[in-house]
């Protein structure tokens, strides 16, 4: 209803509105892995040892595919976080942080759901 009623509002006073979705099917394999180091680094501030683990913890990943008798080849995964980790949805919480901030820089309202994040 909420973003029912900022549309509206929007076409009453004569300003242009536009509804823009983002389907979440895949999006933990959609995870760009030094734009999520970034981001930890320059958001949250996560800096040397811990910059260090989640850079290893990310990089040189790989993955195959085994069915039945046989398996494929490994292949590096330079996307996505480890499904099934506890740690996978907090990643991906962290790299999609700043996208309300995104938004608002370039004029635009939104009602993405933001988590607060204290770093101290």
């Amino acid at each position: 209803m909420k973003v029912y009623s900022d549309l509206v509002r929007e076409l009453d006073y004569g300003h242009q509105a536009v509804l823009a979705l983002l389907d979440m099917t895949a999006a933990f394999d959609t995870v760009d892995h030094s734009v999520l180091l970034q981001r930890l680094y320059h958001t949250f501030r996560i800096t040397d040892g811990a910059l260090n683990w989640f850079t290893s913890y990310l990089s040189n990943r790989s993955q195959s595919v085994r069915l039945r008798d046989g398996q494929s080849p490994f292949r590096l995964v330079p996307h996505g976080v480890p499904q099934g980790s506890v740690l996978g949805p907090l990643l991906f919480i962290l790299y999609t942080a700043d996208i309300g901030h995104i938004a608002e820089k370039h004029g635009l309202s939104s009602h993405f759901m933001r988590m607060i994040v204290n770093c101290t």
